[in-house]
């Protein structure tokens, strides 16, 4: 028997995934833009992804990228703003992380200085950090930038900075940010020309069946370890291609591997520890923000799994699910709040699904 190596679905762990499946042509496209940069063609990148897309993985992998072609780059990460951070708390914290990097040593008290005009500031600072970096290209990539999406101000102030004239000339920095899409918008709503600065933009979809099956049995390669086929095509039925609930779920149906086979004996337990975890970083949260009548909708299209119009969502719960005392003529308030609140899908044709079926699976199993 052959040996069997360590788990190579590494969720939870800060890695980036053994195999980065589906990125493919991101990944190329980025280098591509890498080089247009080098020729002074002047651009910032917007990476946007839903939770758990892969946003921080590609943002890593273009790190590597940029260092393998010759650039200097480093990755930071906004945390959440609290009610007590200013904006100048938030690009200190953005500058420390840059600076400290690329093992620089730059005056961070300077951004506490109220007489300076904190943009010129901002110049200044990039100016030394690019000189610091010794390099004719500086790649910095900014994650979670939703963290500071009720701060837009901080964004504003950089693309004020970015767009000044001497920084242009004397530097070379591409910025890369990377946020959810809601969170973005949330900047566009106060500062419309930051969405007009960083206008290069890349979405990360899901990953297709085809991707799906390739991420696995690559990363699986050499392991002493493979899953039936069985086991591979539920990946893709549960997960629906979601890159982290994938890496997941993988995680556990590897862990209660049986000489070395993943089959249909492993799949229940895989689940259930698949969907606790789930509930503990995001499933529970965003179930919450439900209210109590919201929830009883959710749990149809949990239920359902399909997408439903509001005819018929409202004929399920009189004629199917005869729910007493239900408010119907309120049914299409609650399904629009719903959408807002990120819980369930809207198609063009006003039909409506629970978010995925990951999320189904616990609402039903656990709520």
């Amino acid at each position: 028997m052959a040996e069997i190596l360590t788990n190579p679905f590494t969720p939870q762990s800060g890695l980036e995934p053994k195999i980065l499946g589906g990125r493919e042509q991101l990944v190329k496209d980025f280098s591509s833009l890498l080089q247009r940069r080098r020729e002074r063609e002047y651009f910032h990148l917007l990476l946007l992804g839903e939770w758990g897309r892969g946003k921080t993985s590609l943002l890593k992998c273009y790190k590597r990228v940029s260092q393998n072609e010759a650039s200097k780059a480093v990755y930071t990460s906004l945390a959440k703003s609290g009610p007590r951070d200013s904006y100048r708390d938030v690009l200190s914290s953005i500058v420390e992380e840059i600076s400290f990097g690329l093992g620089l040593n730059i005056d961070l008290s300077l951004f506490q200085n109220r007489s300076k005009n904190i943009a010129i500031l901002l110049v200044e600072v990039l100016k030394n950090i690019f000189k610091g970096s010794n390099s004719q290209m500086l790649v910095v990539l900014v994650d979670d930038i939703q963290n500071i999406s009720d701060m837009p101000k901080v964004l504003d102030l950089l693309r004020l900075a970015l767009s000044n004239e001497d920084l242009i000339k004397e530097t070379n920095i591409l910025f890369v940010l990377a946020s959810t899409p809601s969170g973005w918008a949330n900047f566009l709503k106060r500062y419309d020309p930051i969405g007009r600065f960083f206008r290069k933009k890349q979405i990360l979809n899901k990953l297709s069946k085809d991707s799906l099956t390739t991420t696995v049995k690559n990363t699986l390669s050499g392991t002493g370890v493979i899953f039936e086929g069985s086991i591979i095509a539920n990946c893709w039925d549960y997960s629906e291609g979601h890159p982290y609930e994938l890496q997941l779920l993988a995680n556990h149906l590897y862990d209660n591997q049986i000489k070395g086979v993943v089959s249909e004996e492993c799949w229940e337990v895989s689940l259930l520890n698949t969907l606790k975890d789930l509930g503990i970083e995001y499933f529970s949260s965003l179930y919450d923000k439900a209210s109590e009548r919201e929830k009883e909708l959710l749990y149809i299209f949990a239920e359902k799994r399909d997408y439903l119009s509001l005819s018929q969502l409202r004929d399920v719960i009189i004629f199917e699910k005869k729910i007493k005392n239900y408010p119907v003529s309120n049914i299409k308030n609650f399904v629009y709040r719903l959408v807002d609140k990120d819980l369930i899908l809207r198609r063009n044709d006003k039909k409506y699904r629970i978010l995925d079926r990951m999320f189904a699976e616990y609402i039903l199993r656990f709520r």
